[in-house]
């Protein structure tokens, strides 16, 4: 009988250390997961956002490549800032282009653009020879 009750306290004492370890253990597991899951979302953020200045930088280089396509008479027409919006890739932007007469045959155009997540703006100029 002694040998039983021995036996008894030796199974009790076992469920108590194997909670302990179970406990200990997803602890550990709490400790690795948590930070894992945070650096995982900061890298979609990170990726959303670096996607959506290359697209900006895109449609500030389409609009540059544009005014460059133009002659100097046109685009001295145009001095002055216009500004629209523009979707592109399910992101919404504003873009405007500014000219301005640097001197008599020198002009500045400058593009920017505006996304939710920051801002892209490129400059030229354009000169009469």
């Amino acid at each position: 009988m002694e040998k039983h009750l021995h036996s008894m306290e030796i199974l009790l004492f076992d469920k108590g250390f194997i909670l302990i370890e179970i406990i200990i253990a997803v602890t550990i597991l709490a400790l690795i997961t948590v930070p894992v899951g945070t650096l995982l979302s900061q890298s979609v953020y990170s990726n959303i956002k670096s996607r959506e200045m290359m697209v900006a930088l895109a449609l500030a280089q389409e609009k540059i490549e544009e005014m460059k396509s133009l002659s100097f008479s046109e685009i001295k027409a145009n001095v002055g800032e216009q500004h629209e919006a523009v979707k592109s890739h399910d992101y919404n932007f504003q873009r405007s282009v500014k000219i301005q007469i640097e001197y008599t045959n020198l002009l500045k155009i400058t593009v920017n653009v505006q996304g939710d997540n920051g801002v892209v703006n490129i400059a030229t100029f354009r000169g009469q020879y």
